[in-house]
């Protein structure tokens, strides 16, 4: 029996709770997982996992094994990469979760020229702009935009990501344009549903930072629905420049309330808390920070 393998079978079949999963994502049948965790428990004459037809858990001796096999799985790990990282470029697989829209403009175009720099590495990159469990997952790091919540990851900032208020001309021309803060309670408001802020509009104006809550009759969970909606003369916004920048230069957007700056939000590589950061990780945060500055 090989037990590395067996153990990281075993300590994937934990995070997942899922023994198709693992299979899946193992590449091996899901019998062959079983035989793998059943090995374990009779080469340790213990019991790993209580098994249901609907939950997996842990005993009390399975949570020691687990927690000393993710120990024992890191080491090693992180001496096989630091000797290969002496030799060779970074290897295997890199995977990615990043928003939907962000990623589309702001990874994808700059994935090509990562690829042909390192040209032993594959990158699956996942796009979806609700939480993803890295580690249930298998995921190597998340790229997010706005305010973290993730206590148990490790963050780094690898950018900003200004914003605007913006609105169509003929929204304007039909409603007026705004000028103070307080103007915008009078305006139909276009909702990011997907922010912590929710419809509380945060900004730097003449007296320092101020916020409003404003309202409107349509809010949505994706970028790309809230500049359709402002072209399509249905209110105000606040969007990230990047989203609206073509719009604006073609004259079909324009960027109100100049006096107050919509507060900037931050963009950060986060990876699971780990002593040992695979270099492959390290190279994209290294290679897509520049890109985002």
């Amino acid at each position: 029996m090989d037990v590395l393998l067996s153990m990281s079978v075993f300590r994937r079949v934990v995070e997942t709770g899922n023994f198709s999963e693992v299979a899946r994502e193992m590449e091996m049948s899901q019998p062959t997982v079983s035989k793998h965790v059943a090995a374990l428990e009779s080469r340790l004459n213990v019991k790993l996992l209580n098994r249901s037809t609907r939950s997996l858990s842990l005993t009390d001796v399975g949570k020691h094994y687990y927690d000393r096999s993710v120990y024992l799985l890191d080491e090693l790990y992180e001496t096989e990469s630091t000797l290969q990282n002496q030799q060779s470029q970074p290897t295997g697989t890199l995977r990615i979760n990043t928003p939907v829209t962000f990623g589309e403009l702001n990874i994808v175009p700059h994935v090509w020229q990562f690829l042909s720099e390192y040209p032993d590495l594959n990158i699956d990159l996942i796009m979806d702009d609700h939480y993803v469990d890295l580690v249930k997952e298998g995921v190597d790091m998340a790229i997010r935009v706005g305010p973290l919540t993730d206590s148990c990851l490790i963050s780094r900032k690898i950018g900003d990501s200004p914003r605007v208020a913006v609105a169509s001309p003929d929204y304007l021309a039909a409603n007026g344009e705004p000028e103070t803060l307080q103007d915008l309670k009078t305006h139909n408001c276009i909702v990011y549903m997907l922010l912590t802020t929710l419809n509380e509009w945060h900004f730097t104006g003449a007296q320092g930072k101020e916020s409003i809550r404003v309202n409107g009759r349509f809010s949505v969970n994706n970028p790309r629905a809230i500049r359709q909606a402002v072209l399509a003369d249905q209110g105000i916004a606040i969007t990230p420049l990047w989203l609206m920048e073509d719009s604006i230069k073609k004259g079909d957007a324009k960027v109100i309330l100049n006096k107050y700056v919509p507060t900037p939000l931050e963009v950060h590589a986060l990876y699971p808390d780990r002593r040992f950061v695979p270099a492959k990780v390290r190279c994209f945060i290294d290679f897509i920070r520049t890109k985002l500055n």
